[in-house]
């Protein structure tokens, strides 16, 4: 009964992918969740009438989720996610490229010394994105279907001649964006202005290239938990076994065993791996089966994630308030990075404090110099709050051992308390006048709900951090197709935790991959 052609470990988006793709080539499939629900980093939830997303807050499509729900005909609808970005109080939203020229006016504003450099790196900027356009501007081929659109591959052939050349330029910008902006400023809080809503030492290409995936964000009508429920429905119409709050204890890769915390025993022929990387290496049993070679692989494997952390997690303040819509979209979009100050975040610099009042007090600084990723469901979809009524989500990066050293002190609870009451202070003084006398309700998740909630080592929501010397995964996309690959027998890796830098899009290819290469191991594709 427990013998299946493939399980999947993680039923996050990479695991979903993973198991959808398998089923829909006839493999008999079980898909294996930790937690009570599915989804992990993408999950929507109703709270007093308001629907909140409880990870990411747009999804970019990247030439990867439209064809992938396209592929397996999903039943969801995705509708644009146009991104505001605000500094004091001026506003600017983000549809296409055109716009670069309204952010570099934005800058030069708060920076009118620096016009000179801002014109460089925007002009930089709109050289990454040409690069974007040709690794995103084609829906891509490891995801689309070419049996099904035999036109595609018309395109294919002249796309591959500019893709290569962008793939070179991409491994050339590889260095944290911080140090690359420095070739054109010592201007710190510039840079912090442009950088400080990106993980700590993202890469120069990435960053710089990220107004590319603003103007390509969608929000799938009813929240980001939609992307999940879809998946699932369609899993629930084959022969896949979709497993939930089930926790593997031990692997015997050997013996092509998996173990859950009931004892339960399951066998596999191959295993994705779409969890924390982690977990995988420290559940495996004992390896002098394996020949020396394969076990001085796997040993080498797990000593270098030995230490290796994840990247920053995210600090969220939920708001339920009695303003309308209109209030709010007559400042921003449903999608708004803000930033109060322009001192920039390298303003605030701290030690760990185990006083509370003083860390508390330097803490309210760094908020205050903080860039807010601010989301608003029902400025995408006005079903998700009551009438009259407005939800936020208001977030900021936040470092998982600060947070863990803020519980070991005992002031978890109040550093809450007091991370809600500063956060709806710090708008009410900025963008969002009058904000601190219309919320109903509040309350906080930090870096410790997510790890709870997706079991993702320090809470990282996108995986490695940018810094680990080395980066434990491949990171070039020129070998995103070996991501998936282990050095456990007939074990792949799908997910966050397989390639870096992550997302969403990231998360379906690698999931798709693991599947691919399990049909070939085990059987010709029948789709």
């Amino acid at each position: 009964m427990n013998d299946y052609d493939v399980i999947i470990v993680g039923g996050g988006i990479a695991g979903l992918t993973a198991a959808a793709y398998a089923s829909k080539a006839n493999l008999r499939v079980c898909l294996i969740e930790k937690h009570t629900s599915f989804g992990g980093n993408i999950s929507s939830f109703s709270y007093h009438g308001h629907q909140f997303d409880g990870g990411i807050r747009s999804i970019e499509s990247s030439g990867v989720l439209k064809p992938m729900i396209a592929d397996l005909d999903l039943d969801i609808t995705l509708i644009k996610s146009p991104v505001t970005l605000g500094i004091k109080h001026d506003v600017i939203t983000l549809s296409d490229r055109n716009d670069m020229d309204a952010y570099e006016a934005l800058l030069i504003k708060h920076f009118p010394k620096e016009a000179g450099a801002i014109k460089a790196i925007v002009k930089k900027m709109k050289n990454i994105l040409n690069h974007m356009d040709v690794l995103y501007g084609i829906d891509n081929p490891i995801i689309v279907d070419i049996k099904k659109r035999p036109r595609y591959a018309l395109s294919l052939i002249p796309w591959l001649f500019k893709f290569i050349p962008t793939i070179l330029t991409i491994n050339r910008l590889t260095m944290p964006v911080n140090n690359y902006l420095r070739k054109y400023t010592n201007n710190q809080a510039l840079i912090d202005i442009i950088t400080q809503h990106f993980f700590k030492s993202t890469p120069t290409f990435f960053a710089l290239g990220y107004f590319n995936i603003y103007f390509d964000y969608y929000y799938p009508l009813g929240g980001t938990g939609q992307l999940i429920k879809a998946l699932e429905d369609s899993l629930s119409t084959t022969n896949a076994t979709l497993l939930k709050s089930k926790k593997i204890t031990s692997i015997d890769a050997y013996n092509h065993e998996v173990t859950d915390h009931q004892g339960t025993v399951y066998r596999y022929k191959k295993l994705v791996w779409a969890a924390d990387l982690n977990a995988l290496y420290n559940q495996l049993t004992p390896l002098n089966t394996f020949n020396p070679r394969t076990q001085s692989r796997i040993n080498a494997k797990k000593e270098l994630l030995i230490n290796k952390r994840g990247a920053e997690s995210v600090l969220t303040v939920y708001l339920q308030t009695d303003l309308p819509l209109d209030y709010f979209s007559a400042i921003a979009s449903g999608h708004f990075f803000y930033t109060a100050s322009t001192l920039g975040i390298h303003a605030n610099t701290y030690d760990y404090s185990k006083d509370q009042s003083t860390l508390f007090d330097t803490l309210k600084s760094l908020y205050d110099l903080e860039t807010y990723e601010i989301s608003i469901p029902a400025l995408r979809d006005s079903s998700l709050s009551p009438k009259n009524e407005t939800g936020l989500i208001v977030a900021i990066l936040f470092s998982y051992d600060l947070i863990k050293h803020i519980e070991d002190c005992g002031f978890y609870d109040d550093f809450k308390a007091m991370t809600q009451t500063h956060f709806i202070k710090h708008l009410s003084q900025s963008i969002y006048p009058n904000l601190e006398n219309h919320i109903i309700r509040s309350f906080c998740s930090t870096p410790l709900t997510v790890k709870n909630n997706t079991s993702s080592t320090d809470g990282a929501i996108i995986g490695w951090a940018y810094d680990s010397n080395p980066i434990p995964v491949h990171h070039k996309m020129s070998k995103i197709t070996q991501s998936v690959n282990t050095p456990i027998p007939d074990i792949y890796q799908a997910g966050q935790w397989s390639f870096s830098p992550a997302g969403v899009p990231i998360s379906i290819i690698t999931g798709k991959l693991a599947a691919d290469k399990t049909i070939k191991a085990l059987k010709p594709i029948k789709y």
